[in-house]
């Protein structure tokens, strides 16, 4: 009985120390606030949908600034030159003219009438444009991090895989040299070959997914996450 709840204590604190130690395995230290709003602001200098964007706002302030000279559209001056010399005829004064240059200003009062209308909306389509700049930029923020938090992630387990595999190489080696030694069974040592193979298949694994998502987030930075600094 005693034997037992010694090994029943043993256990118990083997699995405390397991729990312990997985407890400390966590990306968060790894995580950085200044560095992801370096990334963040990489994204939105280089990627080409925020350049877009950029330019349907510098289209909308043209529109405005055409906009709010559009009252000169209303204006039109006309001029005359009639040389020779004055002519007047009191009689028929239809048939007078001056000598000279005649100019007139002419108002289009329809034109006039419409333009604060025209610049209200092109005030209003800049702002939209504004707008879904911003919406956009709060879209790019979170699948920035989204992105930046999958690759810290995948880092993290290819360093947990690469540590596995040197700890099952080791095992294996240690197997190996008492097998050699007659002091290990075949069975054993084959099973320690196996698991060494799974292992080393898993590393691959995680480092392709590690690749794969530096990729997905460098096509959001428009540059290799190693220029960041």
């Amino acid at each position: 009985m005693v034997i037992k709840k010694f090994f029943l204590f043993v256990l118990l604190v083997n699995l405390f120390f397991l729990k312990f130690a997985d407890a400390q395995v966590s990306i968060v230290p790894d995580l950085s606030d200044s560095y992801i709003n370096k990334l963040i602001d990489t994204a939105k200098k280089n990627y080409p949908r925020v350049k877009s964007y950029q330019n349907r706002i510098n289209v909308a302030n043209t529109s405005l600034s055409k906009a709010k000279l559009g009252l000169l559209n209303a204006l039109t001056v006309s001029y005359i030159y009639q040389p020779g010399q004055t002519k007047i005829d009191p009689t028929n004064p239809a048939t007078s003219y001056f000598q000279g240059f005649q100019a007139g200003i002419f108002l289009n009062v329809g034109t006039i009438l419409s333009q604060p209308y025209q610049t209200k909306q092109a005030k209003e389509e800049l702002q939209i444009a504004h707008n879904e700049q911003d919406e956009y930029f709060i879209t790019l923020t979170t699948e920035v991090k989204k992105r930046y938090y999958i690759y810290v992630q995948r880092l993290a387990e290819l360093k947990l895989q690469t540590k596995t595999e040197q700890d099952i190489e080791s095992s294996l080696t240690d197997i190996k040299y008492k097998f050699e030694k007659g002091e290990e069974t075949y069975d054993n040592y084959v099973k320690a070959q196996v698991q060494v193979t799974e292992r080393q298949t898993s590393k691959i694994e995680a480092e392709a997914a590690l690749f794969s998502a530096k990729a997905d987030l460098e096509e959001l930075l428009g540059t290799q996450i190693e220029n960041i600094k």
